[in-house]
């Protein structure tokens, strides 16, 4: 089983999605998620990462275990890599998901 490196490639303003801010029904704004472009996180044995999001934990963890036991997507992103965005329709983020080389 592998280690699976997480990378956050874009994080999405609810401006970039809907064209405008968006509020909660209190009248609140909602910014961006507090995820960075290029931080990278690494998952050992199918665990999530320390201080990682468990919204979008949820929406990769299938993704993640099938990298992790070998899932090809080689005529798609390459072989051991897969991209996934976050299931928050208001403010989503896309990670790069790699399986690491056993050492």
């Amino acid at each position: 089983m592998s280690k699976i490196k997480i990378t956050v490639v874009k994080n999405f303003s609810p401006e970039e999605v809907f064209g405008e801010t968006f509020h909660r029904p209190s009248g609140k704004e909602i910014t961006k998620c507090g995820f960075k472009e290029g931080e990278t996180y690494i998952s050992d044995n199918g665990n999530m990462p320390e201080d990682f999001c468990h919204h979008a934990w949820f929406g990769m963890y299938p993704k993640i275990t099938f990298i992790r036991y070998g899932g090809k997507f080689e005529d798609w992103a390459g072989d051991g890599i897969d991209y996934v965005a976050c299931p928050d329709g208001i403010r989503p983020v896309v990670f790069k998901l790699e399986r690491l080389s056993e050492e």
